[in-house]
């Protein structure tokens, strides 16, 4: 006798994913980072004198930005898939993109987790970046 693999409610995958996204987005996520293009943050710090100055431009720079997609809100329009993964915003006049992306947590960190649901097995990079970056 054949047996099958357990279903899994969408409906519950669903809100498990969103919930560790918002964790991710929130750094609350052990089993995430943030990352930023070198794009956007030398958009962001090109106005820095000197080294010193772009160091501290970066750093608050990656702030202001982890600070906005923490506020970040959603709706059926921006997320169609409850999954809270995607959004924009403006910084002053610089639109920003993030996107959260799910990986295997075993080592090889291959891209999409089998269980994105599961946060001992996934993995999660918040990548923060301008439009043109994509």
């Amino acid at each position: 006798m054949a047996t099958c693999a357990p279903q899994i409610d969408e409906t519950n995958q669903t809100e498990r994913v969103r919930a560790l996204n918002d964790l991710a987005r929130l750094g609350q996520n052990a089993n995430a980072r943030f990352v930023f293009t070198a794009t956007l943050l030398a958009t962001l710090t090109a106005h820095a004198p000197d080294p010193v100055a772009n160091k501290i431009a970066t750093v608050a720079a990656q702030r202001s930005l982890i600070t906005a997609i923490r506020s970040a809100e959603f709706t059926p329009d921006n997320d169609p898939y409850g999954e809270h993964d995607f959004g924009s915003f403006m910084l002053g006049d610089t639109k920003i993109l993030w996107k959260i992306d799910v990986y295997e947590n075993d080592g090889t960190f291959s891209y999409g987790a089998e269980h994105p649901e599961n946060p001992d097995t996934s993995y999660r990079l918040v990548t923060l970046m301008l439009p043109q970056d994509y």
